[in-house]
């Protein structure tokens, strides 16, 4: 997967779950990009992030926040 080319290098997208809308993704032929990312942040919100790619290749992000 190439982040450095023409056009969109990702997708973001907010979700409730991580996690299971990962599954799903990998369930439905996509892959992993990177790992899962937990985050702590001083304001005390927490967040988790993951990069995949979709059957086609499309770089997506996943997060989610709390």
């Amino acid at each position: 997967h190439k982040i450095n080319q023409y056009g969109i290098a990702h997708l973001a997208f907010e979700v409730e779950s991580v996690v299971d809308i990962l599954d799903k993704l990998l369930q439905n032929g996509g892959s992993m990009v990177g790992e899962v990312v937990n985050a702590d942040y001083p304001d005390g919100r927490k967040a988790t992030f993951v990069y995949a790619a979709d059957i086609e290749g499309n770089i997506i992000e996943l997060q989610s926040w709390s």
